[in-house]
């Protein structure tokens, strides 16, 4: 037995979702952060955009390869970490005042915690057991 398919289905359409928002803000950090924040453009800012980008490559490229996989209970591990880190960057938000970038992510963090959540009740295989 495995999660079944509603949870997997919800599984994949929030890793999608995760995947092509968080790769935007990827991809613009490292060719753009300018546009991002103000002074992103400075070297400063830019060297550290790519040490983030490079954590957010490989939690999105673990979330894309177990969806590819469908290897269920990984992708709920790595649903749970990115719930993890939208919950740190909704107190970053809150911490700035700046509403959209607090609630954007608190959004995330209820998405992802709701499937991350649905893909792990699910029981394990008879032979995982």
């Amino acid at each position: 037995m495995g999660p079944g398919r509603s949870a997997r289905v919800f599984a994949i359409a929030v890793t999608v979702l995760t995947v092509l928002s968080s790769g935007y803000f990827t991809v613009s950090g490292l060719l753009a952060p300018g546009i991002l924040v103000p002074g992103g453009d400075a070297a400063a800012p830019r060297a550290f955009a790519a040490y983030m980008a490079a954590r957010s490559i490989v939690l999105l490229g673990g979330l894309a390869l177990f969806a590819a996989l469908r290897a269920w209970r990984p992708l709920a591990l790595v649903l749970a970490l990115n719930a993890g880190v939208q919950s740190v960057d909704t107190v970053i938000g809150a911490t700035r005042h700046e509403v959209a970038q607090t609630l954007g992510p608190a959004c995330f963090v209820l998405l992802l915690g709701a499937a991350a959540w649905s893909l792990a009740r699910a029981p394990l295989p008879r032979h995982a057991v």
